[in-house]
């Protein structure tokens, strides 16, 4: 005899079809109000928690991998999303390509450029350096495994096209020169690119808070390349960082005067304060609720995306589960501050 429990069970069958949640009549007016120039989104999308948040609560749960990107970028309140994957195991134009047949026309990806290139170690499956990577800031390895694959096969829909540079150990950075020999070589990497990245729209992304410097900012700039809002535990605070994108957008401004962003803003919510990754996931899965609110750290990301409005152009965020425990959840809240951070720019109806 069947189990009495399983004449109640509603609960979709885990190969049914993936489909997006209905986006209820608040987001659609509040994403219909932010200027298209924003772009929030996720870190990556393929989240069984989100269930009746980004899939319908009619949606399987096994195919949300081939599936769930339609669905997610169905949703009024994402125009991009993060590949991280690809920081772990570059992909290639044709997978590049896949995933850019399956969004609108107008959205965006946020990529990782692949480790290959970024850590200056070797590491084992635990994460541990095993020896020195012989393709750290390696020019030709860089265009050959990410930015030729990531432009053929994304083509318009590439976004920021992120180096997140694996963290160096603070006591090789203690001397100065050690610290300038490290920049130089970063920056005559990003310089190499210029010419193979033309069109594209590059950043860079630290985990050593040593190299959060005016003199990186002014160099980084010089080249072209974005710097990443970065925020996790390894890095200073937002704030800290937004004036180190001063010194890198207006360094003739002087403090508290208003300035303006001199390009696209891109930001990262990649871990909570005072957390680990592993821990977060543990406390935090399977990621359907906010598990520990930032209120500050929300209102500050607003802030700087309606100074990126303000500023005439694009912003780009995407923020990760275990920055408070659900990232839709998350973005939603920062697109509501910053509808009312910019609410005072728009027309009185009489």
């Amino acid at each position: 005899m069947e189990p009495v429990t399983a004449l109640f069970d509603d609960a979709p069958p885990v190969s049914a079809p993936v489909s997006p949640e209905p986006a209820d009549a608040a987001l659609r007016a509040l994403m219909a109000r932010l200027p298209a120039t924003i772009r929030l989104g996720t870190s990556t999308w393929n989240f069984p928690g989100w269930r009746g948040i980004v899939w319908s609560r009619g949606s399987g749960l096994d195919r949300l991998a081939a599936e769930g990107l339609p669905a997610y970028s169905a949703s009024p309140l994402f125009r991009t999303v993060g590949l991280d994957r690809n920081f772990y195991r570059a992909l290639s134009q044709a997978d590049f390509a896949r995933f850019a047949a399956q969004v609108p026309d107008d959205f965006r990806f946020l990529v990782k450029a692949p480790r290959d290139v970024t850590d200056p170690f070797r590491r084992n499956d635990r994460g541990v350096p095993t020896g020195p990577n012989p393709l750290f800031l390696n020019v030709h390895a860089a265009v050959d495994k990410f930015l030729g694959p990531a432009r053929l096969g994304l083509g318009r829909k590439a976004g920021p096209l992120v180096f997140e540079f694996s963290p160096v150990p603070h006591p090789q950075l203690r001397q100065l020169d050690a610290r300038l020999a490290l920049l130089e070589r970063i920056c005559a990497f990003f310089e190499g690119l210029r010419a193979p990245a033309e069109g594209l729209l590059l950043a860079a992304e630290f985990r050593n808070y040593e190299l959060l410097t005016p003199r990186m900012m002014k160099r980084l700039r010089a080249a072209g390349v974005r710097p990443v809002i970065g925020l996790h535990p390894a890095m200073p605070g937002i704030r800290r960082q937004t004036e180190a994108l001063r010194c890198c957008d207006a360094p003739d401004a002087k403090e508290g005067e208003y300035w303006k962003l001199a390009g696209p803003l891109v930001i990262r919510w990649s871990l909570a304060a005072h957390q680990f990754y592993d821990t977060a996931r543990r406390a935090w899965a399977p990621f359907n609720a906010i598990r520990a609110t930032d209120p500050a750290t929300r209102a500050l990301v607003a802030s700087l995306i309606a100074r990126a409005a303000r500023s005439g152009v694009e912003s780009y965020l995407a923020v990760n589960n275990k920055a408070e425990g659900c990232a839709p959840l998350t973005v939603r809240g920062i697109a509501e501050i910053t509808d009312h951070i910019l609410e005072a720019d728009r027309p009185v109806r009489r």
